[in-house]
């Protein structure tokens, strides 16, 4: 069942390295509640309900004309796209078998946006990738009660989320990366896995 259909709302974006990314900045909600619909259709174009007439404070947040025909045309490519990510995610669990692990998968539905692993010497396994040609991210460094956007509320100790945020490193992932590729970037942790232990 496609995500988003099951529930009163959902929330997509389609930010350019999503899996089904526009050329630009964009996103959809989609709601099978009428009231839940006219309220997001309202603050989505500055909350108006007649021209110039401004029912709620909104922002302006329309997607355009341009990001609209480029996500259709693409939306029938997003399954084999899909399948591509899968079958690489697989690889790279196979290929990373014995070096480092990554995160679990706890869903067999997943569409790997990302493929995230993580290592307490994430730093120099970076700097060695770097070395090597491969680019990494880190998604996201600064666990939610560490946001300052959070700091008017009680603080938590999230003891596993700061240790998580601390060693998480994406590698390359999307549907273009070739198989050699991804054995390659193996090749490359398995490298510096091997390094550590000689060490």
């Amino acid at each position: 069942m496609p995500v988003g259909t099951y529930s009163a709302g959902g929330a997509f974006s389609f930010y350019p390295t999503k899996n089904l990314g526009a050329l630009g900045d964009g996103g959809a909600v989609i709601t099978n509640d009428p009231a839940i619909a006219d309220r997001v259709r309202r603050l989505r174009n500055g909350g108006q309900t007649d021209r110039y007439v401004h029912a709620d404070a909104g922002v302006n947040s329309r997607l355009d004309d341009l990001q609209a025909a480029v996500l259709r045309a693409r939306l029938p490519l997003l399954p084999h796209w899909t399948a591509r990510r899968r079958a690489l995610a697989a690889k790279y669990r196979r290929w990373l078998a014995g070096s480092i692990h990554p995160l679990k998968e706890r869903d067999g539905g997943h569409v790997y946006h990302l493929f995230v692993v993580r290592s307490s010497e994430r730093a120099a396994l970076r700097t060695h990738l770097r070395a090597s040609g491969i680019e990494t991210l880190i998604h996201y460094p600064v666990p939610l009660p560490d946001q300052p956007a959070f700091a008017s509320f009680t603080r938590s100790d999230c003891a596993v989320a700061a240790r998580v945020a601390a060693e998480i490193l994406s590698l390359p992932l999307h549907p273009r990366l070739t198989d050699a590729q991804v054995e390659r970037i193996c090749s490359a942790v398995d490298l510096f896995q091997k390094g550590k232990i000689l060490a």
